[in-house]
């Protein structure tokens, strides 16, 4: 964790994200916004919820998937922090164009979807000021995705599915196929091992899927 702590009048930003060059290169370049400041940037969860009691912050820019961290990501992630601070303008940082995510962090109240190879990451000053101006910012080539799904009306079935899944359920999955097993991410999730496997249950039911391989391939097809 890397923090500075002077005051200042000037639009206080955060980043958390677990990759160093994803931090850097996004230092770098609020480095010629003069009306940013760089509070802090974290690597992990935990490390985000401490600077956040701390530090002010009018703009988190946070990634989507913290990987090895102990603690939940994703969107359940994104849920913790809109309770914990409802007024916080978050841009959601993500190397994936997930149709699904995307939906379920806009609906959570994310303010921006960003993705990491989008030509609009080099703009990211801008985008800020969007957001900040009350903006809902979704980047050109999720956007340009979303809108021929769309009009091609050609989602695939699971995707479809998927809107039905609750955001935990979602998560459950998410982490399941990252080779976590049911009572890992109940550790993980600080719930119990029951609540898990019925939810696990639930998005099996609802992606069609009758076993842990189609539902690993069920996944697959939605991102």
């Amino acid at each position: 964790m890397h923090s500075n702590g002077k005051k200042t009048s000037k639009v206080n930003i955060i980043v958390a994200d677990d990759h160093p060059v994803v931090a850097l290169g996004i230092s770098k370049m609020l480095e010629n916004a003069p009306d940013f400041h760089l509070v802090a940037s974290t690597a992990t969860i935990s490390d985000l919820f401490d600077v956040l009691k701390e530090l002010p912050c009018d703009v988190l820019i946070c990634d989507y998937s913290f990987e090895d961290d102990d603690e939940p990501d994703g969107l359940l992630l994104l849920d913790r922090l809109l309770r914990t601070y409802p007024k916080l303008k978050i841009i959601l940082l993500t190397a994936h164009d997930d149709l699904v995510i995307l939906q379920r962090a806009m609906q959570s109240g994310v303010s921006g979807f960003l993705s990491k190879v989008s030509s609009e990451f080099s703009v990211l000053p801008q985008v800020i000021r969007r957001v900040l101006d009350g903006e809902r910012f979704v980047d050109s080539t999720t956007s340009k995705i979303l809108i021929k799904n769309m009009l091609e009306n050609n989602m695939h079935a699971p995707t479809l599915s998927a809107v039905a899944l609750t955001a935990r359920e979602l998560e459950v999955v998410r982490l399941f196929s990252k080779g976590m097993s049911v009572t890992d991410i109940a550790q993980c999730t600080d719930r119990s091992v029951k609540t898990i496997s019925t939810q696990k249950k639930k998005a099996m039911t609802k992606l069609g899927a009758h076993n842990d391989v189609e539902l690993l391939n069920a996944f697959k097809q939605l991102f």
